[in-house]
């Protein structure tokens, strides 16, 4: 038993529950209502997590860890079994830091297969389980003098960390990876072969998902480039078959592609590692793109640590709520301490799960609330205060008032078209 108290903080504006730490302990929380907090006594009730040697499972996932950092997952709701996940693999890049561009002659992208797997479980659950893999990819060092292809002498090691954590009641896998870079001029990227045809990615930008399709790399007569199918993502890239999909959390990291083929897969760029800010002889492009300067830091020599995470589910992004996956698992709830409190707790929740807030901006007398419909049809938006305002008025981006929304004893209603930005000036 893990007996003491605690306050959770809910960050998001739709209810949660999670595994949170108290006293360096997972704690599994209630569900806790959205932007307010709540007190708790801990206990460790029974869970359904563990994990031995090398497998991870819970209700919905069972994950088998390979020696070189890769894995084979079974989503159990499915059925559908995803082989070789998070294979890293290192390619050659003789581009600058506006395109990545391969030598003109090819080599292996990795040189050799990986050494010394040492293997570690560190939490057995119940409420969460961890392991550890520690292993060596080797390498090229870099590029000949002559940048056509590198070298095959005098490989580097590179040292590889990964961490992978499965949480009771989830279908989500969370991997940290630490590397250690001592090679230059390459790209290392995470590929996640899919078992489906995929013949377009969704991913998150501002305000917005974004479809793509999944096509080849081309060049059209004329073009000064090739179209490389490297894209942004906010947060996440989703892709699937509208029957089973996986999407892709990542922290910070903002560049995914989708390879076609008999077996596509989605790619997820980790390093890009170049000496120059533009060149002049790359095979993607045609001339510089900027001064010709060199940039060794760009080389990205060092330490590094990346944050990523898989979610499995059917349906496609929308049904499976996958904007909300990513929220909660890139705005994890807050353990903390504070003096009990004989006033209601503050609250905001918004319906459906479609309604993404995007600011809470603090004014004198109460707050401004954004929110965007982040759905491809119209929606009627449910925003429930805690406590009751005295009045709430939607306005303009600019700050001018419009129509007041419809309002209930405990919030207020407003129609949002597609992919609409409202905001909310609540007074207290």
């Amino acid at each position: 038993m893990l007996a003491g108290e605690g306050a959770v903080w809910n960050p998001s504006a739709f209810p949660r529950q999670g595994v949170i730490e108290v006293h360096g302990r997972p704690v599994l929380t209630p569900i806790i209502p959205g932007c307010s907090s709540i007190r708790l006594q801990a206990i460790d009730p029974p869970g359904a997590v563990s994990a031995t040697g090398k497998r991870l499972e819970n209700a919905y996932l069972a994950a088998d860890l390979n020696p070189n950092g890769s894995m084979t997952v079974l989503d159990k709701q499915s059925g559908v079994s995803y082989p070789n996940l998070n294979r890293l693999l290192d390619e050659a890049d003789a581009g600058d830091e506006y395109n990545f561009s391969p030598p003109p002659e090819a080599d292996d992208p990795l040189l050799t297969t990986p050494r010394g797997a040492v293997w570690a479980v560190l939490e057995a659950g119940p409420l969460r389980g961890r392991v550890e893999v520690w292993v060596d990819q080797w390498i090229h060092r870099g590029l000949r003098a002559d940048r056509r292809r590198r070298s095959a002498a005098d490989p580097v090691a590179l040292p590889v960390r990964l961490i992978v954590t499965l949480d009771v009641d989830t279908p989500r896998l969370d991997l940290e990876l630490q590397v250690d870079n001592r090679a230059t001029d390459h790209r290392l990227r995470a590929h996640f072969p899919l078992p489906f045809a995929a013949r377009e990615s969704a991913a998150d930008t501002p305000f917005h998902v974004t479809r793509r399709p999944v096509i080849e790399p081309r060049r059209d007569p004329g073009a000064a480039e090739v179209e490389l199918p490297t894209y942004p993502m906010r947060s996440f890239v989703d892709v699937g078959d509208d029957r089973v999909g996986l999407a892709l959390i990542a922290d910070g990291l903002h560049e995914y592609e989708v390879l076609p083929g008999t077996q596509p897969e989605l790619a997820l760029t980790l390093l890009r590692a170049v000496g120059w800010l533009s060149r002049d002889d790359l095979s993607t492009r045609t001339g510089h793109a900027g001064p010709g300067v060199e940039t060794p830091g760009a080389q990205a020599l060092g330490p590094h640590r990346f944050r990523y995470s898989l979610y499995f589910h059917g349906g496609n992004w929308e049904a499976a709520n996958v904007w909300r996956a990513a929220e909660a698992t890139l705005i994890p709830l807050l353990p903390g301490r504070g003096s009990a409190r004989a006033t209601t707790m503050p609250m905001i929740e918004l319906e459906p799960e479609c309604m993404q807030m995007t600011a809470c901006m603090p004014r004198t007398n109460g707050f401004e609330l954004r929110l965007l419909n982040a759905s491809d049809r119209a929606r009627q938006a449910r925003v429930r205060f805690q406590p009751r305002p005295k009045t709430v008025v939607r306005i303009s981006l600019g700050g001018e008032p419009q129509e007041p929304p419809d309002s209930s004893n405990d919030g207020v209603t407003l129609s949002l078209r597609p992919w609409e930005i409202a905001t909310l000036r609540v007074s207290r």
